[in-house]
């Protein structure tokens, strides 16, 4: 009770003294953990880059049916869509290469509520919402993504909650399509949730079977970094043959789109040409014109984003590094001169019974209660406000904040082990 009672005072007389130590260490916390956050993502960033590039040489691989005459030449043959149906099968099971079939085209999602804008398709380059009234619903162009199991595998793509697609999700097995969902939709839908979408033109019913984990990322077209936090993942499903002339014009959309993807193989020469010979050898057997844009075009990124990682990483330690250093030396430096004020108090307190060993635990307690508090408004500013690391940086936060506590007191309760208190020991009963 005493101690409390001496706190409360300390607190009362030096409030100024205490609000700028407190706000110190509090914008010093919310700077370390982002630190920690900062850190833990470039290493995540370093070592899915190494595990995803490393030793790979990655080519973009398109049809050659852009020009519209070609196109509807090609479109005209009787078996056109079974070539492109065997072309896309061979590429896609091939030991020779990895194929991964990625394509971004949005997709119109049936509106029961009001949508969040960072969903719209195009809200980042300004573009005006997109609605369509169908069958007398509302459906909004939203975000998609859509892709094959190798392209989920190659980027090692992981759910939160629920269930990553598996194998039978990426053929017809059943109407309702299994989707995955970008960790921002979690707020919006549930595990299980059945919704109707427009879909290349034709309305879908889809299933949520999972959300995948924040911050989940693809390497396509011109972005090293593709998030899809606030996507809707669509596998790239093969069809058997067409009942109805729609079926065939929605396949032959699919198929178009999935024939144009990314070749995975060594960066070595033998692979290299043994790729492009296997890839000629199935465009020739299936008749499919094709071509290739760009040599290994992620490589040099690649490249450059380790090279950024890494210049980064080491110049942020050092900041932090001499921050965590020069803020120490500043909190000593203030207990020393409040130790200096409090000289005389302190001496008071000895001389009516209490050992240095208490005075030092009572200054300990005043500073560790400071921190404290410090903490604790840290860990709302990272974990409401800035939402930024998780429960392991808010943990490193807290040992961090007692680790100083404890260093900040070290030199001021040396100074007081030191300090001449001049007493008659026998007449104090052999005090200290």
């Amino acid at each position: 009770m005493m101690i409390i009672k001496e706190y409360k005072i300390f607190l009362k007389k030096y409030k100024l003294l205490t609000f700028i130590i407190y706000f110190q260490i509090t914008i010093f916390l919310v700077l370390f953990g982002t630190f920690i956050a900062f850190r833990q993502q470039l290493n995540y960033e370093s070592k899915s880059l190494g595990e995803i590039y490393d030793g790979k040489a990655i080519y973009q691989l398109l049809d050659g049916y852009y020009d519209g005459e070609k196109y509807q030449d090609f479109n005209s043959q009787s078996d056109y869509l079974m070539r492109l149906k065997n072309y896309y099968t061979m590429l896609n099971t091939s030991i020779d290469f990895k194929y991964l079939a990625m394509f971004n085209h949005h997709i119109l999602l049936e509106e029961d509520e009001e949508i969040p804008l960072k969903f719209i398709e195009g809200y980042e380059n300004g573009s005006k919402k997109h609605q369509e009234n169908i069958n007398g619903a509302l459906y909004t162009a939203v975000k998609s993504f859509q892709l094959n199991e190798q392209a989920a595998d190659f980027f090692h793509l992981k759910v939160s909650e629920g269930a990553m697609l598996g194998k039978n999700d990426y053929s017809q097995s059943n109407d309702t399509m299994s989707v995955l969902l970008g960790s921002s939709y979690k707020s919006i839908f549930h595990i299980g949730q059945e919704v109707s979408i427009r879909y290349y033109n034709k309305i879908q019913k889809v299933k949520v079977i999972g959300f995948l984990e924040k911050n989940s990322k693809v390497f396509f077209n011109n972005h090293p970094e593709f998030y899809l936090d606030d996507y809707i993942v669509i596998p790239y499903r093969e069809y058997g043959n067409p009942k109805l002339d729609e079926d065939e014009l929605y396949q032959q959309i699919n198929y178009f789109a999935m024939i144009n993807g990314f070749v995975v193989t060594e960066n070595d020469t033998a692979q290299t040409e043994k790729m492009f010979q296997r890839i000629d050898t199935i465009a020739k057997k299936n008749g499919i014109e094709y071509s290739f844009i760009g040599l290994n075009p992620h490589f040099l990124k690649y490249r450059s984003l380790m090279t950024t990682i890494s210049e980064n990483k080491i110049l942020v330690q050092s900041i932090f590094v001499s921050i965590i250093v020069l803020n120490l030396c500043i909190i000593s430096y203030i207990m020393v001169l409040q130790q200096k004020r409090r000289f005389s108090y302190l001496f008071v307190h000895y001389i009516n019974g209490a050992t240095k060993k208490k005075l030092i635990l009572m200054q300990y307690l005043e500073v560790s209660g400071i921190y404290l508090a410090a903490y604790l408004s840290t860990f709302i500013i990272i974990d409401q406000i800035l939402k930024l690391g998780d429960m392991r940086t808010q943990f490193i936060l807290l040992i961090t904040s007692i680790a100083m506590s404890i260093v900040s007191c070290v030199i001021p309760a040396y100074k007081l082990l030191r300090a001449p208190f001049v007493i008659d020991h026998e007449e104090e009963g052999g005090r200290e």
